[in-house]
């Protein structure tokens, strides 16, 4: 019998005395008091799905500006975020340590018909990371597993909560006059009638505070996109003075990426292309073309929060720039299958794409295209060499965006968008770039002939997805929200972008995000301590100055992140899919000990798809036994370039995502069959726990 079962077969509902002892505080007005959230903060809204609104309080605007508009746009929300953090106020220092056993989660309703259900009406969610403030009384915690988008959910404080004393921590009038007169207010009229939940597993302890609220209807966005997207014509078009250009003599390939404006400047980037290598990989050939596609973005580059009935607006359409790599065999009847390839942070279109195309060994089109930000300005090209000398130029634009005016195109420009009291993140260059991907496929789905010779080259009906790295992350937006992906491979993909704070590398990001807000919230010179827990930790004392303020922007910067979170879509893939699409086939890999993307934020992903199973873990702390030199950073381990032992696992890595597309299966193709062979060793896994390290 699980612990979350014993705690409620103990519960009941009668109200507690109103001892001396320390209270759970209990104004529902208050986020900082609550317990927070609570749908007493919302506003009827008919042009919101979920019938509601978000309405906090605004600080004063002048004193804190960023905490103003971070409100202001959350109050465009139709509820709060699945992965929400509570907020449990006492009158009196407690025993945190008895918070797990005191506090927990119930599943209501759903808000939108016709949806499949994670987990039935009245299971019960525990806690986890919980965190106690001592200056403040005041605990946090976040849900064990991620909750649903669209669904109702009572928040639980029960008397199993002890004081420092040991004794039960007791009710405040204000809660008991709610739930006993809960026809006073609306509010109190749903709190009330939401506690039954409790009472058939009630039997000892007491509930001594609740709320009751309603999570943010996330997928609203792209369920009306879908259809803007099926009515706007791809137009695809060949681009270059040639349709396609023969790998056969091809003695070399730059990418001339153009870096800077005024003057032009560029970088050259050369791909390892000889002509024996290429008759080594078998790609037959590479074909370049072009498709429109809708943007829904403004001019600040990021993408406004709407009422979640409105269908968005479309800004504008922008001509995207694709390549397809080629088999050597010939191509089916239908075309051949596809698999969308998709970039990390900071690549382009030609760096993941050749890896899988080179890798390829069964007859895929391999498509390799720039997410939104990436792949320099508008005048990249690639050029090809071939055995006698002959170039060869083909237009490749990027989509970089010089935001800041310096004339460079640097990283995060136009992908991270950090606006004045509204941190946007990548949110919204996730959503255009799924938005870019959603039109490819239907360029695909409406029939693509690459070198024009009338026939159409690439399958309709077999298309797949192999991410790297943030082309992991925008990756399962795309499978979670398109009808047309068959399966998927997300390699090393990261959960939600607040993450950041938890990578080394990726640290930067996070710190120009607290450094960008007014005042900045960096406690440490340049750095910052968040005092935040990860999973199954022990309760965290937040006791750093300035602690408090980073938690709460990253609690609102999740929050906002909603409508293009990975996280919160992600049980769409399998679990929960949206209405009328079809069960997704997922394959996810990652590295113990990822520098880059933390192992608790892939975890989180992992987890919140409801796949465990499907899961390939590197081990990259046992490969590192067999040859010390490897980087310590394993983020990279697809790419089979440098020592010999990281040719044979990022060999190996790509070999089981490709088989794994091609065996129309769910179960996890063996990597270390050749991995063995060669070192003696086993460098993959399906984990049988939680890398939360």
């Amino acid at each position: 019998m699980s612990r979350i079962v014993v705690i409620l077969l103990s519960l009941t509902l009668l109200p507690s005395a109103f001892a001396a002892g320390v209270r759970v505080s209990f104004d529902p007005s208050r986020p900082e008091v609550g317990p927070f959230p609570t749908d007493f903060l919302t506003v009827p809204d008919t042009a919101q799905r979920n019938g509601l609104r978000v309405n906090l309080p605004l600080p004063d605007c002048k004193a804190q500006p960023s905490d103003c508009g971070e409100i202001g746009q959350l109050n465009l929300l139709d509820g709060f975020n699945p992965n929400t953090r509570i907020t449990i106020k006492f009158t009196g220092p407690i025993n945190p340590d008895t918070l797990r056993d005191g506090v927990f989660y119930i599943a209501l309703d759903p808000v939108l018909p016709g949806r499949f259900m994670l987990g039935p009406v009245g299971q019960a969610i525990p806690i986890d990371q919980p965190i106690w403030d001592p200056s403040t009384n005041t605990a946090y915690a976040k849900p064990d597993s991620q909750l649903e988008a669209g669904r109702r959910y009572l928040i639980v404080v029960t008397d199993r909560v002890r004081d420092t004393a040991g004794d039960p921590v007791t009710a405040d009038p204000n809660f008991n006059a709610c739930i006993t007169q809960g026809t006073a207010t609306i509010y109190c009229a749903k709190l009330s009638s939401s506690l039954p939940h409790v009472q058939p597993l009630a039997a000892g302890s007491t509930v001594v505070s609740a709320s009751v609220y309603t999570t943010v209807a996330a997928s609203a966005w792209f369920e009306q996109v879908l259809p803007i997207v099926d009515k706007t014509p791809a137009n695809f078009a060949r681009t270059g003075t040639a349709n396609t250009i023969s790998m056969a003599k091809v003695s070399g390939i730059t990418v001339h990426q153009h870096t800077g404006t005024n003057p032009d400047s560029f970088t050259d980037n050369v791909l390892p292309a000889t002509a024996d290598l290429i008759a080594q990989l078998g790609i037959g050939g590479i074909a370049f073309g072009s498709f429109q596609s809708p943007r829904f973005a403004d001019k600040s580059l990021s993408i406004p929060l709407i009422p979640t009935n409105s269908a968005p607006q479309v800004t504008g359409t922008e001509e995207v720039f694709f390549h397809v790599y080629l088999p050597k065999t010939p191509a089916p009847v239908r075309g051949y299958p596809v698999i969308i390839a998709g970039h990390g942070y900071g690549d382009d279109s030609f760096g993941i794409a050749s890896v899988i195309a080179a890798a390829n060994a069964v007859g895929y089109a391999v498509i390799g295209m720039d997410a939104v930000g990436h792949g320099g300005g508008p005048k990249t090209s690639v050029i090809f060499t071939s055995t006698d000398g002959t170039k060869t130029t083909f237009p490749a634009p990027g989509r970089a965006v010089d935001f800041d005016g310096n004339n460079k195109f640097d990283l995060p420009e136009g992908c991270i968008i950090l606006l004045p009291g509204n941190p946007v993140g990548g949110r919204d260059c996730y959503r255009q770039t799924v938005v870019d991907y959603l039109q490819l496929i239907h360029a695909i789905r409406t029939g693509i002939d690459l070198d024009g010779n009338g026939t159409v080259d690439l399958d309709p009906t077999f298309i797949n997805y192999y991410g790297q790295s943030y082309g992991g992350g925008y990756g399962a937006l795309l499978t979670a929200v398109s009808p047309d992906i068959k399966s998927a491979v997300l390699n090393v993909p990261p959960g939600s972008q607040a993450d950041t704070r938890m990578s080394v590398g990726q640290r930067p990001l996070a710190i120009l995000a607290l450094a960008s807000r007014q005042p900045s919230l960096l406690n440490k010179g340049v750095d910052f301590i968040d005092d935040i827990p990860l999973r199954y930790q022990a309760v965290k004392l937040r006791t750093t100055p300035g602690a408090a303020a980073i938690q709460e922007f990253i609690e609102r910067l999740d929050w906002l992140e909603a409508p293009g979170s990975a996280i919160i879509h992600a049980a769409y893939m399998k679990q929960a899919t949206l209405p009328g699409e079809a069960i997704k086939k997922v394959l996810f890999q990652f590295a113990f000990g990822d520098q880059t993307v933390a192992n608790p934020s892939t975890s989180a992903l992992i987890r919140s798809a409801y796949m465990w199973n499907q899961v390939s873990m590197y081990r990259h702390d046992i490969a590192r036994t067999l040859d010390p030199t490897i980087p310590l950073n394993p983020h990279t381990y697809l790419v089979p370039f440098g020592t010999t032992l990281q040719t044979i696992v990022g060999f190996a890595a790509l070999q089981q995502g490709i088989t794994f597309i091609a065996s129309g299966s769910e179960q996890v193709p063996d990597a270390n069959q050749l991995v063995h062979a060669l070192t003696g060793k086993d460098l993959f896994e399906t984990p049988t726990f939680d890398p939360e390290q």
